[in-house]
């Protein structure tokens, strides 16, 4: 989409406040267009989550950040890549937000960190 691809460019370039309007439109349209669980409108809630981040709307982020990841889930499974970085954006903004004992369950079924082989 034109005006996700201009949000990137402009947030990018740190406009952030020019970046934010066009991803919600993008995420809008999306959303109309082509559904909830279509790849393109869950990268345009993640792209939006990611923006809220940076410019530090935390609270605004997060639902964004729990409505990919549990669509992800849904639609792509526990280990698809897909999933496992919505589960890396929305621990990364738990951990930022202190709610460290939200971030840890968040990985549901892949295990704990010991379990991994590195």
């Amino acid at each position: 989409m034109l005006q996700n691809n201009l949000g990137r460019l402009l947030q990018d370039q740190g406009k952030l406040s020019e970046a934010e309007p066009l991803y919600r439109e993008a995420l809008k349209v999306s959303r109309r267009t082509l559904g909830d669980t279509h790849s393109n409108t869950l990268s345009g809630i993640n792209n939006l989550g990611g923006l809220l981040q940076y410019q530090g709307k935390l609270s605004e982020a997060e639902p964004l950040f729990r409505e990919a990841l549990d669509a992800l889930r849904r639609t792509l499974g526990e280990t698809h890549p897909n999933t496992l970085s919505s589960i890396n954006n929305l621990a990364s903004l738990l951990y930022t937000q202190g709610k460290l004992d939200e971030a840890e369950p968040i990985g549901g079924s892949l295990g704990s960190p010991t379990s991994h082989p590195w």
